[in-house]
């Protein structure tokens, strides 16, 4: 039985271990979590406090949203709403999900702006050469088939790579016909009844846009539980909003085309907005000494040869700036960059030269840069 006297001298040391207990359990600390979807993999930051926010609450919710996202609008899932509206009949209206439909109107204006150099319908020229959901079926089969070992948790991309797919140039007559059936302006949206028309046999594709939209997703459902500083990253995509537990910004590393030699190629704060960048050096294959990059021009039908080796695009959205890196890619660093200093875009291309790589910002991603080496 303890003593009145003791009793009274651990009443202050209780107190104290309380309000230490409060103060750390109100502080704000950083969670993380990753995972698989969309081919790729996706990782999460969030502040939060001790009983705050769950991560197993929080990674389901964001799971839910990526994976819904990729069921729906993947080229890779025959039953998606996609592949579904990709077999419907030509002419007749399809009823799909809004917001695919609004990312068609999104993906729309974005041709307009670039004169159909991005262009959504472009499908049927990413399968003829071979850089299509047809061709990774073809592989995925063949390998099936064989000893060769499975890289089922790697993403597709590296799949692609490791199981050295041969790339082949396709003859003009097969291109001049997957170009028949390529043109943006094909496609109608009806944003109020929530449907598409194909006026054509188009074969549309929103990778180049999904991925993104993934990300604005998972940011929603992060917003949904009231947190409010995250940053959000699906296969190179990201999006960052608010400050870290020690107050500063987020901060995100622009890798560029000779990652694997001299690192990060530029640091930059994008202060709650989206960071895509779009590369030829990662998905392509190469004959006869030449490299053909999965980023095919809709208008020539042939993948895009210029010097430009990767941009990076900062934007409100993740979607839009997913789409805007795809564009300039195909326009290349000079009409790229004049089209966004024209239009107060946040853009950075990265281009080949005999000496190596050089780089190029439009003005609206200079505020953005922390540090370019």
């Amino acid at each position: 039985m303890l003593s009145r006297s003791l009793k009274r001298s651990l009443i202050p040391a209780i107190i104290v271990s309380v309000a230490v207990f409060l103060v750390l359990s109100t502080r704000p600390r950083l969670y993380s979590f990753q995972g698989q979807v969309m081919g790729t993999t996706y990782n999460v930051s969030y502040v939060a406090t001790l009983f705050g926010h769950p991560v197993k609450d929080v990674s389901g919710a964001v799971q839910d949203a990526l994976a819904d996202v990729d069921q729906r609008m993947s080229t890779y899932k025959p039953d998606s709403e996609l592949m579904q509206f990709n077999r419907a009949p030509v002419g007749e209206p399809f009823k799909l999900s809004s917001d695919i439909v609004q990312l068609v109107q999104e993906a729309r204006a974005i041709s307009e702006l670039s004169d159909g150099a991005y262009d959504i319908t472009v499908g049927p020229l990413v399968n003829l050469w071979g850089f299509g959901p047809t061709q990774w079926a073809a592989v995925e089969k063949s390998h099936n088939n064989s000893d060769s070992r499975q890289l089922t948790n790697t993403p597709e991309f590296v799949q692609w790579i490791e199981h050295q797919y041969p790339g082949h140039i396709p003859d003009e007559k097969a291109i001049r016909e997957a170009l028949a059936n390529v043109g943006y302006q094909s496609l109608q949206a009806d944003t109020k009844n929530s449907t598409l028309t194909r006026e054509k046999a188009l074969f549309v594709d929103l990778s180049s846009i999904a991925k993104g939209y993934g990300v604005d997703q998972a940011a929603a459902a992060l917003r949904a539980r009231c947190i409010e500083d995250f940053m959000v990253e699906v296969g190179g995509e990201v999006l960052v909003q608010g400050i870290k537990p020690n107050g500063k910004p987020w901060r995100l590393a622009v890798i560029g085309p000779e990652m694997g030699k001299n690192g990060v190629s530029a640091l930059v704060e994008p202060l709650d907005k989206a960071l895509a960048t779009s590369g030829d050096y990662l998905n392509f294959f190469e004959v006869d000494g030449k490299r053909y990059s999965h980023t095919i021009n809709p208008v020539t039908g042939w993948p895009e040869a210029k010097r430009v080796a990767e941009v990076a695009v900062i934007a409100d959205t993740s979607a839009r700036a997913d789409a805007l890196a795809t564009m300039f890619m195909v326009l290349g660093d000079e009409k790229g960059l004049a089209l966004a200093n024209r239009l107060g875009i946040a853009a950075r291309f990265a281009y080949y030269t005999d000496e190596g790589f050089a780089t190029v910002t439009s003005e609206a991603f200079k505020p953005y840069l922390v540090q370019q080496p």
